[in-house]
C-alpha cells in the first residue's frame, strides 16, 4: 500500500493590499540534506507548508485590478489611479507519493490566467503586471491558450511581456497564427527562478481608431521542477540561484543537495568538501582505490587509512596502475609522503617515488593501507586494483612411504581437508601420540591446522608369558613388530596344549603380529594358548607287587599325584590338574569327633619321605568342598565319602608332582582287575615316615557283603563304594591312608586313574578294605572344578 497526500488548492483566489511595501521572506528545507533555500510570502501568518506546491501570483495595475478565482473568469475592477501591488495566492495541486527510492512525484495541474475581460474585447488604455511565483526549488511554467492582441511594430501599442530572472523580456502582440505583430505561437515559457511576471499593456484609444475587438488573451501556468543541478553543469554565469556544489550535485523534485567524491567530507555548508579519509572501509571482493584526485596531484597534509575486508578463507590481491607517483628523495626513504600497506597487521612494506610496486599477494582478508603527505609537493599519487580469491594451502606431502592420504586433490583450499592413514601394519604417530584417526582442515591464514603425522610399523610388544609353557621366536629374535611370528610350546610331558577343531599343537601354538598390533592367532584370535596338566604319566611307573603292609618303599616319581594331609592326623590325597585335591571326606570331618574344633588343613607334594615333603612346604588351602551324602554323624555309613580341597595357588607340575586322571570306565571296578594304593599310614604297628604301597585285587562285592556279615557288623556298603583285597592275603591299606586314591593303569588310554578312595574298614590287613567309588562321582568333582574356574 502507497501512503499519498495531496495537496489540494483553494477555492478562492486571496488578494491582499501592500501599498508599495516589498514581501518578506519564509524559509524552507527539503530533503535529508536538502539546502535552505526560498523566498518570503507576504501573507501574514504564512508557514513553511503554507508555501509547498503554492503558485504565488500578484497583479500591479494602473486603471482597474484583477481578481482571479481558479476555474472561474477573472473579474477586473476600476481602482484609483494611484499605484497598488495585489499579490494573489493560489494553491496548485501537488500530489506527493513516495515511490521507490523515496522520489517525490510533483503533477501540479495548470490554472488560467486571463486579460481583463477575457474573451470581450479589451478596454484600451491600462497597464498591468501580474507576479507569479512558485514553491523553492519549482519553477513556473506558462503557456498561451489563446492569444489575440492588435499587431504594431515591435509590438509598440498592446502587448504582453514575460520576464524572469536568468531571462531576457519576451514582448507579443497579435494573434496566434497570424504573420503580422509578434504571437507567442505555442512556446512553453519556463522560468529559471521560482518567479516570472507576465505585463498586459493596452495603449490609449484615440479618436481616429476604430474601436478595439481584440479580446485579449487566455494563458495557462503550472508549478514545475527547477533543475538546480543543470543550472550548475551548463552554465559558466555566476548567478546567485544557481547552487554551488562543490564536488556533486543531485536533483530531487523541489529541491537538490550536495555530495562529496570519495576520500571528501561535506561540510555544515552543505556545499563545500573537505578531504576526510581515514575511515574508508572497502567490503566488496574486488574494486578499485586511488589517492584523492588521482591522477591530479593530491591534497597536502592528509592522513589517509584506506580498509579492505572481505570474508575468511579470502586472500586479498593487489595491483598498482600507471602512473604511480609519491613525493620521494634520492638519498633518504620516503621522508616526505608515503604509503604503508600492512596485512592483518603484518607490515608488508613502506611505499614511495615513481615505481610502481610489484603485484602483492597479502594471504590475508584484512588490508590496511596507510597514506600519508606533508604540506608540499605536486605529486600525481597512485590507484591500485584489489582484487580476491579463496585462500589456498600448501600440497599435503607425507614424511614418510608409509603415510597415505585418502582421495589426493591437486589443490587445497580453505575449508578443505585430507584424511591421512598408514599402510597395514603401521600406525599414526603425532610427536609420541598414537593417534585413531587424522584429518587437516585448510584454515582462513593458507595453513594446515594441524601438521602431518609419521607412520610407525605396529609393535605388538614382548609376547606374554605363556604359564607352565614358553615361546621361541621363528622370525628375527626379539622384534616384535608387524608380521614377527612366535611359536609358543608347553614343558612336555607334564604340560600339553589344548587343541581343538583338528588342530595340531604347531599350528594353535603359532602367534603371528597383526596389523592391529596384537599378537594373533588363526584359529583362536588373540586368545592365548593354555597348557594343560598331563594326567596319569608317571615318569617312574610302579612295578613291584608289594601290600603297604608290608609293602615296599615307592621310588621317587611312582606315584607323583599323591598329597600327604595334615588334619586331624595323617591322611592322604591325590592331586587332580594343577590346584584340587581328591580325598576322603571323612579326614575333614571324622566320625563323632566334635565339629567346633576345626582343625587346620595342611597340604603337602612333591617326594615320598616325610621330612622331605613337609620341607618342600605347605600349599595353602582356599576352600575345601564335601560332598553333600556325607553324614559326619552317622559312624555306619561312609556314604558320600569324597572331598576336594582347592589350593590358593596352582603347582607347578614336574617328575615328582603329576595329576592322576579320572576314570570314564565302569569295566575297571570287575572282580580280578588289580589296583595300588599308596600311602604314609601305619605300617607294622608305626607310622611310616616313607611313602609306600601296596597291589590289591578287586573283590567281589558279595565275598565282601558276606565278610561284614560274620563280623556282625551294620556297616553300610552301597553301590558308591567298592571293596578290594582279600581276608587271606593279610594286605590291607591302613590308618594314615584315608584319603589316598585306589590307582589303576588303563592300558588303553596309557594312564592311570583314580578308580577309588580310600574310606574305611575293619583292622589293618584283617580283611577287605573298603573305597569311595570315584566313577559315581566324576560329574559332581567335574562341575565343581569348572565352578571355581
Amino acid at each position: 500500500m502507497r501512503l499519498c497526500r495531496e495537496m489540494g488548492h483553494f477555492g478562492k483566489l486571496t488578494v491582499q493590499a501592500q501599498a508599495d511595501q516589498e514581501a518578506e521572506g519564509i524559509q524552507t528545507r527539503r530533503g535529508n540534506k536538502g539546502v535552505a533555500r526560498g523566498t518570503q510570502a507576504s501573507r501574514a501568518g504564512a508557514t513553511a507548508a503554507d508555501t509547498f506546491a503554492r503558485p504565488l501570483i500578484s497583479q500591479h495595475h494602473l486603471p482597474h485590478s484583477c481578481l482571479h478565482r481558479p476555474g472561474a473568469t477573472p473579474e477586473w475592477h476600476h481602482l484609483p489611479s494611484s499605484t497598488h501591488r495585489w499579490w494573489l495566492l493560489l494553491w496548485g495541486v501537488l500530489q506527493a507519493c513516495p515511490t521507490q527510492g523515496s522520489m517525490l512525484l510533483a503533477q501540479p495541474l495548470p490554472q488560467k490566467l486571463t486579460s481583463p475581460g477575457y474573451p470581450e474585447p479589451y478596454v484600451k488604455g491600462q497597464e498591468s503586471f501580474t507576479d507569479i511565483e512558485a514553491p523553492e526549488g519549482f519553477a513556473v511554467k506558462l503557456i498561451f491558450q489563446d492569444f489575440d492582441l492588435e499587431p504594431s511594430p515591435d509590438c509598440e501599442q498592446d502587448s504582453v511581456t514575460i520576464t524572469a530572472s536568468g531571462m531576457d523580456p519576451s514582448r507579443f502582440c497579435g494573434q496566434q497564427g497570424s504573420p503580422l505583430g509578434s504571437p507567442p505561437g505555442e512556446k512553453a515559457f519556463v522560468s529559471l527562478g521560482n518567479s516570472l511576471r507576465l505585463t498586459f499593456r493596452a495603449s490609449a484609444s484615440s479618436e481616429d481608431r476604430p474601436p478595439n475587438l481584440h479580446k485579449g488573451f487566455l494563458a495557462l501556468y503550472q508549478a514545475v521542477d527547477l533543475d538546480e543541478c543543470a543550472f550548475q553543469h551548463n552554465s559558466g554565469e555566476d548567478n546567485a540561484q544557481q547552487p554551488r556544489c562543490q564536488h556533486l550535485c543531485h536533483n530531487y523534485i523541489g529541491g537538490y543537495f550536495c555530495s562529496c567524491h570519495l576520500g571528501y567530507e561535506l561540510q555544515e555548508d552543505g556545499h563545500s568538501c573537505q578531504a576526510e579519509c581515514s575511515r574508508e572501509l572497502f567490503t566488496e571482493p574486488s574494486g578499485y582505490i586511488s589517492s584523492l584526485e588521482y591522477p591530479q596531484p593530491y591534497p597536502p597534509d592528509l592522513r589517509c587509512n584506506y580498509s579492505i575486508r572481505v570474508e575468511r578463507g579470502l586472500t586479498i590481491h593487489l595491483k598498482f596502475l600507471e602512473p604511480f607517483e609519491i613525493d620521494d628523495h634520492q638519498q633518504v626513504h620516503c621522508p616526505y609522503d608515503q604509503l604503508q600497506i600492512y596485512a592483518s597487521g603484518r607490515n608488508i612494506g613502506e611505499f614511495c617515488g615513481s615505481q610502481r610496486p610489484a603485484p602483492i599477494d597479502t594471504n590475508s582478508n584484512a588490508v590496511d593501507l596507510l597514506f600519508f603527505t606533508d604540506e608540499s609537493g605536486d605529486s600525481r599519487g597512485w590507484k591500485l586494483h584489489y582484487t580476491t580469491e579463496i585462500i589456498k594451502c600448501p600440497q599435503p606431502k607425507t614424511l614418510d612411504t608409509f603415510t597415505v592420504i585418502q582421495d589426493l586433490q591437486p589443490q587445497y583450499e580453505f575449508r578443505d581437508y585430507f584424511i591421512a592413514s598408514c599402510k597395514q601394519g603401521y600406525q599414526l604417530m603425532e610427536g609420541k601420540q598414537v593417534l585413531l584417526s587424522f584429518t587437516a582442515v585448510c584454515q582462513d591464514d593458507g595453513t594446515w591446522h594441524r601438521a602431518m603425522p609419521r607412520c610407525k610399523i605396529k609393535d605388538c610388544g614382548r609376547p606374554k608369558s605363556l604359564p607352565n609353557g614358553d615361546f621361541n621366536y621363528i622370525t628375527t629374535k626379539g622384534v616384535n613388530t608387524y608380521q614377527a611370528r612366535i611359536q609358543y610350546y608347553c614343558r612336555e610331558p607334564y604340560y600339553k596344549m589344548h587343541t581343538g577343531g583338528g588342530s595340531s599343537k604347531s599350528e594353535r601354538g603359532a602367534y603371528t603380529c597383526s596389523a592391529q598390533g596384537v599378537w594373533m592367532n588363526e584359529l583362536e584370535g588373540e586368545t592365548m594358548p593354555r597348557c594343560l596338566p598331563v594326567c596319569g604319566k608317571p615318569v617312574n611307573p610302579v612295578e613291584e607287587k608289594q601290600r603297604i603292609i608290608g609293602g615296599r618303599k615307592a621310588k621317587p616319581g611312582s606315584f607323583p599325584w599323591q598329597a600327604f594331609t595334615n588334619i586331624y592326623g595323617h591322611g592322604g590325597g591325590a592331586l587332580l590338574g594343577d590346584r584340587w585335591i581328591l580325598t576322603a571326606a571323612h579326614t575333614l570331618k571324622p566320625k563323632e569327633y566334635d565339629e567346633q574344633n576345626n582343625a587346620s588343613v595342611d597340604v603337602f607334594l612333591g617326594h615320598v619321605n616325610v621330612d622331605e615333603i613337609t620341607k618342600l612346604g605347605n600349599h595353602p588351602v582356599r576352600r575345601f568342598i564335601i560332598h553333600p551324602d556325607y553324614r559326619q554323624e552317622d559312624s555306619h555309613s561312609f556314604e558320600g565319602d569324597i572331598a576336594l580341597l582347592e589350593l590358593e595357588n596352582s603347582v607347578t607340575l614336574g617328575p615328582d608332582i603329576l595329576p592322576i586322571c579320572l576314570p570314564d570306565n565302569d569295566t575297571f571296578y570287575d572282580w580280578g582287575f588289580m589296583g595300588y594304593v599308596s600311602g604314609f599310614g601305619i605300617t607294622e604297628r608305626k607310622l611310616s615316615h616313607d611313602l609306600r604301597y601296596v597291589h590289591l585285587p578287586i573283590a567281589k562285592r558279595e565275598m565282601c557283603q558276606s565278610w561284614l556279615q560274620k563280623k556282625n557288623r551294620n556297616d553300610v556298603f552301597s553301590r558308591n563304594m567298592f571293596c578290594a583285597g582279600s581276608p587271606t592275603l593279610k594286605q590291607d591299606s591302613c590308618q594314615g591312608d584315608s584319603g589316598g586314591v585306589f590307582a589303576m593303569k588303563d592300558e588303553k588310554n596309557d594312564q592311570w586313574v583314580a578308580m577309588g578312595i580310600v574310606s574305611w574298614g575293619i583292622g589293618c590287613g584283617e580283611g577287605y578294605g573298603f573305597y569311595t567309588k570315584v566313577l559315581n562321582y566324576v560329574d559332581w568333582i567335574k562341575k565343581e572344578m569348572e565352578k571355581a574356574g
